[in-house]
């Protein structure tokens, strides 16, 4: 069985470099061999020497695609019976690439990896957020208030340890195109990435057109990759703007124009209600800048352990990378330095809670390049 790799690649050439020689490394490991094909969005011409010393397939259209268009390009430039879409901020890890043929080969359609946001493999990323008209009600609904918005959570945190406690493939739809295993059968029925979207969304697209077939699509946790998330986006001025694009895109398709306009004005009109407009975060909230440290020893009569830690970009809290504090003796737990000083400047939501979902407290640290 033919496998392909296919990078889409945009203003990242070190960490492209990086992700290739990961993706060799496994192969050879596993007894693989695989093309790898490299679309090149629009590198600088002080980039091209690097990337020509790659010894891969280098496409270069001559402009940016977008990621879609990106992909299937990519898909029409090889005759793999199993392609595998690759974001360069993702390094696999042994056995990753061979995990995921294996469930291909067993009969699945697509097939995703387990994500780690540190090179260590301890902090977790989540599932994509399941997309569906329910959740998109219940998050919003977080407006209603901080009591609320922690039932929100609660909720969402159950459903993402089921991700993360899984030792075996579970059926899943809810994959990331960071790194997304597909056969060329499911393509071939399923069609091409929808290249309306420029970024964003275009996976959860096609994996919801999936879930609509007799096709079935896994987690799988035996294979492991780390995901350093947002590097590329992080350089292109226009990538919030594709991303509210995209939303509306994918709303309106899957719910409808009118639910969409609904949606939209959900949070307004619920916080209206609730008088919420001028109420500060709850007063657990403690805000700091610079390196991210937790002092977990002020927490050891905490009876529901292990403790768990979360990271989310957003106030809510969802989505979240998070991590189980398995080590009894740690006193004060720090972020990675080399992974902070790569997150996009802004401000990160840190939670602790204990094992059943109960939450101790909340951090918020302001990335020193945010300042």
């Amino acid at each position: 069985m033919k496998i392909a790799i296919i990078f889409v690649h945009y203003h990242t050439p070190d960490l492209l470099v990086t992700a290739v020689q990961a993706v060799r490394k496994d192969l050879d490991s596993s007894g693989l061999e695989a093309d790898i094909i490299v679309i090149d969005n629009g590198s600088l011409p002080e980039d091209q020497e690097l990337l020509n010393s790659l010894d891969v397939n280098l496409i270069n259209p001559g402009e940016n695609l977008g990621y879609a268009k990106g992909v299937n390009l990519g898909v029409k430039n090889t005759d793999a019976d199993i392609f595998f879409f690759m974001n360069p901020d993702v390094e696999v890890s042994t056995n990753c690439i061979k995990s995921l043929v294996d469930v291909i080969e067993e009969g699945a359609a697509a097939a995703g990896p387990r994500f780690y946001l540190d090179k260590e493999m301890k902090i977790l990323h989540p599932p994509l957020m399941d997309l569906t008209i329910k959740n998109e009600i219940l998050w919003r609904s977080s407006a209603l208030g901080h009591n609320w918005a922690k039932s929100v959570r609660n909720h969402w945190r159950k459903e993402a340890k089921r991700y993360w406690a899984s030792e075996k493939p579970i059926e899943s739809y809810c994959l990331t195109g960071a790194l997304l295993a597909i056969s060329r059968k499911a393509w071939n029925k399923i069609g091409p990435f929808d290249e309306i979207y420029q970024l964003y969304f275009e996976e959860a697209d096609w994996l919801k057109r999936l879930e609509k077939s007799d096709l079935k699509s896994y987690y799988v946790p035996e294979a492991k990759a780390i995901h350093t998330y947002n590097q590329s986006a992080a350089k292109e001025p226009q990538a919030k703007i594709w991303f509210q694009e995209s939303s509306e895109i994918f709303r309106k398709r899957h719910y409808g124009t009118l639910f969409n306009t609904f949606l939209k004005k959900m949070v307004p009109f619920m916080r209206q209600v609730a008088n919420l407009d001028n109420q500060t975060q709850d007063s657990e909230t403690f805000s700091w800048t610079g390196l991210p440290l937790i002092d977990i020893g002020s927490f050891s009569k905490i009876r529901n352990t292990p403790i768990w830690i979360e990271i989310s970009e957003q106030d809510l809290g969802i989505p979240a990378a998070a991590m189980p504090i398995l080590d009894k003796s740690m006193k004060v737990w720090r972020f990675p330095k080399e992974l902070w000083d790569k997150l996009e400047p802004k401000t990160y939501h840190f939670r602790t809670v204990d094992s059943i979902g109960n939450e101790i407290a909340h951090f918020t640290y302001a990335h020193y390049e945010a300042i």
